[in-house]
């Protein structure tokens, strides 16, 4: 079960409604399984309907986690009028290349979390997206500041 911070959840919901009537979409770092950091990436699809995150600012935050001894705990986007579970083209977006379904995903063990801005308050979603589209959704347990 991702366990994330009520300050994680909230900086994403903060992005997607700033990003309207685009998608947002972003990064979670983690480190020893727990989310730490979020992460803005440009959508440089600028559209309601789908996101294409900046490959150069992936790179960044990829090289970053090396660095740091971080992990990719999850993906991150918004859907601005509809439920907060992928879509069909999240699913295909999910593999190299897109569609690829019957491969494994570009990253198995990262979580994709979903914010859908259809509500209010909006509701945040996690799942992972599995060999062959296959789609699970994970409970996602939002911690209280204390």
């Amino acid at each position: 079960m991702p366990r994330i911070s009520r300050a994680l959840v909230d900086e994403m919901v903060a992005h997607a409604r700033d990003d309207l009537p685009n998608e947002a979409c972003g990064q979670i770092n983690g480190r020893d399984g727990e989310a730490v950091s979020a992460h803005r990436v440009k959508n440089v699809e600028a559209s309601p309907y789908r996101y294409s995150m900046d490959p150069l600012a992936m790179l960044k935050l990829e090289n970053a986690r090396d660095e740091s001894g971080e992990t990719l705990f999850a993906i991150y986007h918004s859907h601005v009028a509809s439920e907060a579970y992928p879509s069909p083209t999240d699913v295909r977006q999910a593999f190299f290349p897109p569609g690829e379904v019957e491969r494994d995903p570009m990253y198995p063990d990262a979580y994709y979390i979903l914010v859908s801005l259809k509500y209010d308050p909006p509701h945040v979603r996690a799942f992972h997206i599995r060999t062959g589209g296959e789609i699970e959704e994970e409970p996602l347990e939002v911690v209280e500041p204390s």
